[in-house]
């Protein structure tokens, strides 16, 4: 356990977009071994337009295009995805395609997460991943950093005047502009966590006195919505993840979930 670091799990995702023709880092996965097999946890945000745009990785040394089955959960008819309070996609990873990422990344186990009955049950959690102001690249050579969003879980009213479920999203109070910063012991401005979709949920033990260390936290959820305004960060539980591997397993991994 003391070896475990979650941070070693998180994977940036990057877009080529075609006009202007571009590669930018957009958002965060989560990589992540399961009986079914290794997959890319991220929001579904992040995998609609990979009919039209191609999304990358780190893998086998370079950025490389992302290779797997995507499953998602498709809007209905006339919905919009930010209307969407669950967000989840994920990338089961074929088997030559492992070793590529784990060239650089280390899947996290099921021992290191955590399936919650109630978000009302954390204290509190770290939004984790890779903020899209961190990327940076120079002389074609792409570089970017992790940073943690922590706060206190919302209690139920918060989650009542949002109409989500406590069973299946996580709302963490969060205020960017009055970060305090560990290192100096003064209050700062954090990144903006644009880039963090897809990034991890790490619950703080529940008994936890002052910073635990970073393995002692155990992944939750995954992130997928900031509302600035009410300095909010939502993400979806772990939950229903497992239910659409369950039927993407049954439908081997074929089709619309």
């Amino acid at each position: 356990m003391a070896d475990y670091d979650p941070y070693n799990s998180l994977v940036p995702i990057f877009r080529e977009t075609r006009i202007p023709r571009k590669v930018e880092q957009i958002a965060t996965a989560v990589f992540i071994s399961h009986p079914f097999g290794y997959f890319l946890f991220t929001a579904a945000h992040v995998t609609d337009d990979m009919e039209t745009e191609t999304l990358f990785v780190p893998a086998g040394g370079q950025i490389t295009e992302i290779n797997g089955y995507v499953g998602h959960i498709d809007l209905l008819p006339g919905s919009r995805r930010e209307d969407d309070n669950i967000d989840i996609a994920y990338i089961k990873i074929p088997q030559d395609f492992i070793p590529l990422l784990r060239k650089h990344f280390v899947p996290l186990e099921g021992n290191n997460s955590e399936l919650i009955k109630s978000a009302l049950d954390l204290t509190v959690c770290s939004v984790s991943g890779y903020p899209s102001k961190k990327g940076k690249k120079k002389q074609n050579v792409f570089s970017s950093e992790i940073f943690s969003f922590t706060g206190t879980v919302a209690q139920q009213e918060t989650y009542d005047e949002l109409s989500l479920s406590t069973e299946q999203n996580i709302i963490i109070h969060y205020n960017r502009k009055k970060t305090i910063d560990p290192g100096v012991g003064e209050i700062r401005t954090s990144p903006h966590p644009k880039g963090v979709s897809g990034g991890g949920i790490f619950a703080w033990p529940r008994e936890s006195i002052g910073m635990p260390d970073w393995s002692e936290k155990k992944l939750v959820g995954l992130f997928h919505t900031y509302k600035e305004r009410e300095g909010l960060l939502i993400g979806t539980t772990l939950l229903p993840f497992l239910a659409a591997i369950q039927l993407g397993n049954m439908k081997k991994f074929d089709g619309v979930i």
